[in-house]
């Protein structure tokens, strides 16, 4: 029988590497990379419908448009960042192209020879990883200072309070994962970050400033929390405490050596809950 098990939090954090990952995948050069991938998966496709001959066939020429169209979308985001500072639009304009996954598969794709469907499948998989990671970086702009403010009476959407969105925890994995899809070049020293100690915000108040904002826990010294990126006039979030790791072991209930090596080196996924703190405004370097 599966059990879930928590095991502790206990990696060290680097808030400069943190800081420089969240205003990475927030910057205008990064979206432009987004929409450019999305164009090069459609240009791609295209390609290969026309090598074979099957324009016209299934819905096939429709995701070619489509992807085009995701593209746009994310240039529009990016006027809207420019000349308004609303970043809202792009969550779900970075959310569609990673999670429209499913439909695509749906169609025959067997038509293509091995190495283009490997080639089709990068591709996929680097505009997935780019737009997902930028997408979750913003997600907690969407409810979650709102629910904070409601949390006396939210009732069963408490779960969805308690839950971090965004990105829980240390960085360095979704960096390494970055680096290895050519999307981000990380320095070999992450530049330094400075703390505007008189910029500060409360969970549900109104966000001073756009940016990269770090709760107060963690500058007293706690591992466990997590920076945010927050925007001007959205209602600050909670900050998030990951409460441990949550790991569903396979073995565990059939074969105990096996269960002790699986939690040896699995991971497990954060589990958060929201709590109130005051937050602190983390300045840009000058590199990002």
């Amino acid at each position: 029988m599966q059990k879930t098990k928590l095991k502790p939090y206990d990696v060290a954090r680097n808030l400069d590497q943190d800081a420089w990952f969240l205003y990475q995948t927030t910057s205008v050069s990064y979206y432009v990379q987004c929409a450019r991938l999305c164009e090069e998966f459609a240009d791609l496709y295209n390609a290969f419908l026309t090598g074979h001959g099957i324009h016209g066939q299934a819905r096939l020429d429709y995701w070619v448009s489509r992807y085009l169209t995701h593209a746009h979308n994310i240039r529009r985001g990016i006027e809207f960042i420019k000349h308004s500072g609303d970043y809202m639009p792009m969550i779900d304009f970075l959310n569609t192209p990673w999670t429209d996954y499913r439909g695509l598969v749906e169609q025959p794709l067997g038509w293509m020879r091995d190495e283009q469907r490997q080639q089709w499948d990068r591709a996929f998989q680097r505009l997935s990883y780019a737009c997902g990671s930028a997408q979750t970086t913003l997600k907690n702009n969407e409810t979650k200072g709102g629910h904070w403010l409601s949390r006396a009476s939210i009732g069963n959407d408490r779960i969805y309070l308690e839950r971090d969105d965004s990105h829980a925890g240390d960085m360095a994995d979704a960096i390494r994962f970055a680096r290895e899809y050519h999307i981000v070049s990380p320095p070999s020293a992450y530049p330094r970050h400075t703390i505007d100690a008189d910029l500060c915000a409360l969970p549900g108040k109104p966000c001073p400033r756009t940016g990269v904002w770090v709760p107060v826990q963690w500058l007293e010294g706690a591992n466990d929390f997590s920076l945010a990126f927050c925007i001007q006039g959205r209602p600050m979030q909670p900050a998030y405490r990951i409460v441990g790791l949550e790991l569903s072991n396979p073995f565990d209930g059939f074969d105990d050596e096996m269960a002790a090596e699986y939690e040896a080196i699995a991971k497990g996924s954060p589990v958060t809950e929201s709590v109130d703190t005051t937050w602190s405004f983390v300045q840009a370097s000058p590199e990002v």
